[in-house]
């Protein structure tokens, strides 16, 4: 019985048993734990490994005690998953967890809802992996609990300035930039709630300033690897304003600065303002790791 559970078994399991990523520490033995963040399709993909005891006489019993176990581990291994996040300027996900019990209960409350996309064992038998995703955003989005309490109006240019109507907002961020404030250069690193400012240090766009629904839908700006990525029509559209990167700026290097002539061409015309308050905003960066 059991060699014939074995063979059915080894038909089921998947050729690639784990997915490229970050390893990160359980804390746990017998356990390992992977997270690939994906900043483009805008989720965290987890995977858990729990080894079967070999000394359980059926597989099948194995299988379903380390599923008992992972399962009672796998809200604290799905904030292990998130913690390495970057909030906004000055924030790593692990920081607010630390800081806010109240804020960890409901991160925790969020990832015992996390998508369960895969279960299966190793080929060799010897351990059960089970894939997770979190979203960013959506109803059961990681960033919920980090969105502002209070609306922050768009403050409009006045003054007279060449523009017309876009469907959205291009930003080209690659490679190193000049770090404001600073004598230094550095690479742009997204975040979950980035902000936008001019070259005179006047904001531009920050999450507040986001309307509720679309900061719930898909969060202040999108991210993309290259200019014609699927993402860039989807979400600022056909005809959107398109502007290199003056500059990063914070502590941790995720907010955007462009031109102040930019920024006077979207703020000047309320259908731009529109734009910018449904979260109509691509940016292009390097080093986004590709989806698992």
């Amino acid at each position: 019985m059991r060699r014939l559970l074995l063979g059915a078994l080894a038909l089921l399991a998947p050729l690639c048993a784990s997915a490229a990523g970050t390893a990160i520490a359980t804390g746990l033995p017998g356990y390992s734990l992977t997270e690939v963040i994906d900043w483009v399709g805008g989720a965290v993909a987890v995977e858990v490994t729990h080894d079967l005891d070999p000394s359980t006489a059926s597989l099948e019993r194995a299988k379903g005690d380390a599923e008992t176990d992972l399962d009672a581990q796998l809200p604290d291994f799905l904030q292990r998953a998130v913690a390495p996040l970057t909030v906004d300027s000055t924030h790593l996900y692990d920081d607010l967890l630390a800081a806010d019990p109240g804020f960890s209960s409901r991160v925790r409350d969020i990832a015992v809802q996390a998508k369960r996309t895969d279960v299966f064992l190793k080929p060799d038998f010897s351990a059960l992996v089970e894939r997770f995703t979190l979203p960013f955003f959506g109803p059961r989005g990681i960033a919920l609990p980090l969105f502002p309490s209070r609306a922050t109006p768009v403050r409009p240019i006045l003054g007279e300035v060449t523009t017309r109507r876009y469907t959205g907002l291009l930003i080209d961020a690659r490679g190193f930039l000049p770090d404001a404030g600073t004598t230094r250069t550095a690479s742009l690193r997204p975040s979950l709630l980035p902000k936008i400012w001019d070259e005179r240090m006047n904001v531009v766009l920050e999450p507040g300033m986001v309307d509720p629904d679309s900061l719930a839908r898909w969060g202040v700006v999108g991210y993309a690897r290259t200019l014609d990525d699927d993402v860039v029509v989807v979400r600022a559209g056909n005809l959107p304003l398109r502007l290199a990167a003056r500059a990063v700026f914070g502590t941790k290097s995720t907010d955007v600065v462009i031109s102040t002539e930019g920024a006077r061409q979207l703020l000047a015309l309320q259908e731009n303002i529109d734009l910018l308050k449904q979260g109509r905003v691509v940016i292009v960066c390097d080093g986004l790791p590709a989806a698992p």
